[in-house]
């Protein structure tokens, strides 16, 4: 929950891609009380073409002990769509492909559990914008 920047160390510069017009973003986020370090967290851009989708970003926090991009859960959705079942399908990828950590505050499977109902729900949202 802090920086791993050393003492003698400065970040001077971070690059962001811009992300395309029309994109769908949502970040759904599970923590304990409002404002806490987030448990669970999912971010989601979703790039449309169409009904089809374009491009699929997602992205973990708080669950492992680094964030990670859900690359297997991202290609379903390419190749699948955003179809209930696809997005279910995806979700219960995602919630495969972590290694999630066990804290005081939630164990592995809970963490699982969190990663595919917060994808499911962070995919939805951001597709239907």
């Amino acid at each position: 929950m802090a920086t791993s920047l050393a003492a003698d160390e400065i970040l001077v510069e971070v690059r962001l891609r811009v992300v395309p017009a029309g994109a769908g973003c949502a970040i759904e986020e599970f923590a304990r009380r409002h404002g806490d370090f987030a448990i669970a967290a999912i971010a989601v851009v979703i790039v449309r073409d169409g009904q089809r989708c374009a491009k699929a970003r997602i992205a973990t926090a708080g669950i492992s002990s680094h964030s990670v991009r859900l690359k297997d859960a991202e290609k379903i959705l390419e190749r699948q769509g955003l179809g209930d079942s696809a997005i279910a399908q995806a979700a219960k990828i995602a919630a495969e492909s972590v290694e999630p950590m066990a804290d005081g505050h939630a164990s592995v499977g809970y963490r699982r559990q969190l990663t595919q109902a917060l994808t499911e729900r962070a995919v939805k949202r951001a597709a239907g914008r």
